[in-house]
């Protein structure tokens, strides 16, 4: 499945590439026609002129990124020359990175250690990001908003997991994780069998009591809370498996089962979606109701106020008409 995935990006991208050089080359071709106009013979020269510039441009940043170091890549066994001259760079790539600073890393055994304290740090991204999203679009509910949302802070964070890892991650290995990321994430593996709605319910239920029927009248809001929650959970899934992808490829030692990743990543994902649901929910549910409790409660002191404030002004207006009765009486 992920190869067919990749094949199809791949026609597609080389199709959108053969695009855009015809339509550059028609427009060379235009400019290369008005300098004929100019002075006849002078659009030949223009217009390979202008080819080899354009060309150049183009070649330049892919031979400049193929400069770039290789990126470091588990190999496919645990054993051999491959395995030992990867574990001898990783350990170098290691022994530079500030968050383990001091550790050991002689054996395969500490070398494991070192790691597990990184996968630590990039738990608590993932997990601070994932919460993040969870409470922005449970809030925003705006569709094409929530996707650009939720994939720029799934790209940041894809980035600063590498760097946790590589400290200071090379374009190429951003790249080679980024399109394994990518597509594994592709594959669905089932996401729309998930029952966010049955998730986030128990929630709101505990936050408001109107879902327990002790507001009538208030059902409508806690329905709509649910499915906003339901939406900010099913965001903070895919950034949850997103994330630990991610984790998961950046501290492999040896290359890693695609199949076996997006697994783990998924049944992860649904705890910590879950425990993501209770924490961030339980506030933002807590804090609608609080305010709508307070506008329900603003709204009926000022109507006792403005029906007093009626029935007082009556009673006044009426109060000098019986004394003048009063009066007109005891001077007959």
């Amino acid at each position: 499945m992920a190869k067919t995935v990749f094949r199809l990006l791949a026609f597609v991208a080389a199709l959108a590439i053969l695009y855009a050089g015809v339509i550059l080359v028609a427009g060379i071709t235009q400019v290369a026609a008005a300098a004929d106009r100019i002075s006849l013979g002078l659009g030949q020269p223009v217009f390979w002129t202008l080819l080899v510039i354009f060309a150049m441009l183009v070649v330049a940043p892919i031979a400049l990124y193929l400069r770039l170091p290789r990126p470091l890549t588990p190999p496919d066994s645990d054993t051999g020359p491959e395995y030992d001259e990867y574990l001898r760079k990783l350990k170098d790539q290691l022994a530079r990175n500030p968050l383990i600073a001091g550790l050991p890393l002689e054996s395969d055994e500490e070398v494991a250690a070192a790691i597990a304290r990184l996968d630590k740090e990039a738990d608590a991204v993932v997990r601070g990001t994932a919460s993040a999203i969870f409470a922005s679009t449970a809030v925003m509910q705006n569709g094409r908003l929530d996707a650009l949302v939720v994939f720029g802070s799934q790209v940041r964070m894809t980035y600063r997991i590498a760097s946790i890892y590589y400290r200071r991650p090379s374009p190429r290995q951003m790249l080679y994780l980024y399109g394994n990321v990518g597509a594994n994430v592709l594959v669905a593996d089932n996401i729309a069998d998930v029952d966010f709605a049955g998730i986030v319910t128990p929630v709101v239920t505990a936050a408001i009591p109107s879902l327990k029927g002790a507001v009538p009248g208030l059902q409508g809001i806690s329905h709509l809370l649910v499915n906003s929650f339901a939406n900010g959970a099913a965001n903070a899934f895919l950034t949850l498996r997103v994330g630990l992808i991610a984790r998961d490829y950046c501290a492999a030692l040896t290359h890693p089962d695609k199949a076996r990743i997006r697994k783990s990543a998924t049944l992860a994902a649904l705890t910590m979606v879950a425990e993501i649901a209770r924490e961030q929910g339980t506030r933002v549910a807590s804090a609608a109701w609080g305010a709508v409790s307070d506008a329900a409660s603003s709204a009926t002191t000022r109507g006792f106020k403005a029906v007093g404030g009626v029935i007082g002004g009556r009673w006044l207006a009426r109060k000098p008409e019986s004394g003048d009765q009063g009066r007109g009486g005891t001077g007959a």
